[in-house]
């Protein structure tokens, strides 16, 4: 008489591993799968397994190998082997079960397989399917793998999950904006910029002007400020005094990129600090150093989900006091309003990736300025963000959402986001560009 050889499994996603396992079993004898119920895996796993007890039964039953199938709780010991009359159990390497060694048999776990990959691998995927649509637009272009996947319950205090994340975030930031002090806020980027505005800066102040977003900076600015425009290209006409300098690294109303070290150099002369809007440069460029005060938001560059926003600025900067209360430094520093939790944890997942998809970002770059070199802007003003060609955009699908820039311009200006969750980049043959 065969021996009954049980092996036992939740087998709430059924893998090659789980087939392997069980062809190993059967050549010691009859197999009987004891598969874990639903409700020891809810109680054990705290989720209802994607296949129920009867569905998952059906399958197994359906493999060769497989004698019976029968349920099991989560940890079996001697008595469940008694009831079914199990002479072996066979298990992979994480055996936790409560049997004696004379009736186990312990295998290697198959490598590179198991439920928790395949879920991970089906939440990419379905990022993956969502994301076809090309948007050539600043951001957010697409909605990554690496957003998602700490998306939970979170909340701002006593929840040290989420006091690790909003550090390792606030840390990263500090290390690419090579600032010392980040205060981060929910909402647009416009909301930091306006903020830090009325919480330093102060006196005449001097602002680049390069197209629609260093242009808006004004509005933003206190009323007592005392401010001369000057176009970029006219910078090095300025000789006065100033107290700050004001320039948007990039500009994506005419994908525009200013030599920051050059105005850098310009503030010293003129005896200002350096303001910085960053929300098209920050995770792409260099040198964001060079500001004593910054604003952006984590949905471009950093390559997180709309929400959040932050003010980053040199430590020898004191806000100046404010006499309200959402609208204060104070108040969004010491965490006494909802916070941007969520695009935090977007931004979280998002930290190791971020070499990789910045990477992307240039490989996009790289294909329009070489497929359409002779209608591209292709000098030192070149950002990585977004591209202007002198040329009308034709998308070849009907999956394709263009970007229209809030300056006026002859040409057009192509983001390069839209596949960032892809290695393969096919920007080049999604549009057609006929130049002007």
């Amino acid at each position: 008489m065969k021996k009954r050889i049980m092996v036992d499994m939740s087998a709430t996603l059924i893998h090659h591993g789980h087939i392997r396992l069980i062809k190993k079993a059967s050549k010691y004898g009859s197999v009987v799968v004891g598969l874990t119920t639903d409700k020891e895996i809810f109680s054990k796993k705290g989720y209802q397994p994607e296949l129920a007890f009867n569905h998952r039964k059906e399958i197994l039953e359906s493999i060769k190998y497989v004698s019976e199938v029968v349920p099991t709780p989560w940890l079996l010991d001697d008595n469940i082997l008694d009831k079914y009359k199990i002479d072996l159990l066979v298990h992979g390497d994480d055996n936790s079960s409560l049997i004696k060694d004379n009736k186990l048999m312990i295998f290697p776990r198959t490598k590179g397989i198991s439920s928790t990959e395949i879920r991970t691998n089906v939440q990419k995927a379905i990022t993956q399917i969502n994301n076809q649509k090309l948007m050539l637009t600043p951001g957010p272009a697409v909605v990554l793998h690496e957003n998602i996947e700490h998306l939970k319950p979170i909340f701002g205090r006593g929840d040290a999950e989420y006091t690790l994340m909003a550090e390792s975030v606030s840390n990263w930031i500090k290390e690419l904006s090579g600032q010392d002090e980040v205060v981060m806020q929910q909402g647009s980027s416009t909301l930091s910029l306006e903020l830090a505005a009325h919480s330093f800066v102060q006196g005449k102040v001097l602002l680049i002007s390069t197209g629609y977003y260093s242009d808006r900076l004004e509005i933003l600015l206190p009323k007592a400020c005392e401010v001369t425009i000057c176009k970029y290209e006219d910078i090095e006409n300025i000789g006065d005094q100033f107290d700050w300098v004001l320039c948007a690294y990039t500009e994506t109303s005419t994908a525009f990129k200013v030599d920051l070290q050059m105005i850098r150099d310009k503030a010293d002369k003129v005896g200002a600090k350096l303001y910085v809007d960053a929300t098209g440069s920050i995770g792409l460029e260099d040198n964001h150093h060079l500001a004593d005060l910054m604003a952006f938001s984590s949905c471009k560059g950093l390559f997180g989900l709309t929400g959040a926003s932050f003010i980053a600025h040199k430590k020898n900067l004191t806000p100046k006091p404010s006499e309200y209360f959402y609208f204060n430094m104070e108040t969004q520093k010491n965490k006494m309003v909802t916070g941007p939790y969520h695009a935090i944890a977007s931004l979280y997942g998002v930290i190791k990736s971020h070499p990789m998809l910045k990477e992307r970002v240039v490989k996009s770059k790289e294909k329009v300025l070489q497929k359409w070199s002779d209608i591209t802007r292709n000098n030192k003003n070149q950002p990585l963000l977004c591209t202007y060609i002198e040329g009308k955009v034709i998308p070849l699908d009907n999956n394709i959402v263009l970007y229209s820039p809030r300056s006026e311009l002859s040409g057009s200006v192509v983001c390069h986001f839209g596949e960032i969750h892809s290695n393969e980049v096919r920007i080049d043959a999604r549009i057609e560009i006929i130049a002007c």
